[in-house]
C-alpha cells in the first residue's frame, strides 16, 4: 500500500488565496470610494451651475415686471434673490440654498462706443442696458468653489 503525504500545503494555499481576495477587495472598495467622491463633487458643481442659471432667469422675470425693478439697484452692489411661494424678489439679506449654496448677484452699468458696440472701458453710458452677474458659492472639503453666469438685460 502506497501512502502519499502532503505537509501543510492546504493551509498555505488558503492563506495565499485569502490574501489575494483581500487585496482585490480593498482595491475595489478604494476605487468605489474615489468614484463616489468624484460623483459627489460633480453633483455640487452641477447644482451650483443650475442655481446660477436660475438666478439669471429669476432676474429676467423680475425685470419683466418693470425696468425699475433692476435699474433702481445700486450699480456694483451685492444683492440677493428671495422667492416667495409665487414670485421672485430682490433682497439685501443673504440667500442660502439647501444649507450649502450661497447665491448673490451684482448689476453693472453698460457703456457703448460710437458704433453702438458694448465696450469694457470708455464710451457712453447706456441707461437701457444692464449687465447682471450671478454667483453661486459652495464649500467642498475646505475650498470654496464658484459658478458664475453673466447676461445683458435691456429695457425694450
Amino acid at each position: 500500500m502506497i501512502v502519499s503525504r502532503q505537509s501543510g500545503g492546504t493551509l498555505t494555499e488558503v492563506v495565499v488565496v485569502a490574501a489575494i481576495i483581500s487585496v482585490v477587495s480593498l482595491s475595489f472598495f478604494g476605487a468605489f470610494y474615489a468614484l463616489s467622491q468624484f460623483h459627489q463633487k460633480d453633483m455640487l458643481v452641477i447644482k451650483g451651475t443650475l442655481l446660477a442659471e436660475e438666478g439669471i432667469e429669476a432676474l429676467r422675470f423680475i425685470e419683466s415686471g418693470g425696468w425699475n425693478n433692476l435699474s433702481s439697484i445700486p450699480v456694483d452692489s451685492t444683492r440677493y434673490l428671495a422667492v416667495s411661494p409665487s414670485l421672485w424678489n430682490i433682497s439685501s439679506s443673504p440667500e442660502v440654498i439647501d444649507g450649502e449654496f450661497f447665491r448673490y448677484f451684482r448689476v453693472h452699468s453698460v457703456f457703448r462706443d460710437a458704433s453702438d458696440d458694448i465696450v469694457s472701458s470708455g464710451g457712453t453710458l447706456d441707461p437701457n442696458t444692464l449687465l447682471i452677474d450671478v454667483f453661486v458659492d459652495w464649500n467642498w472639503k475646505g475650498a470654496t468653489s464658484t459658478a458664475n453666469y453673466k447676461s445683458y438685460i435691456t429695457n425694450l
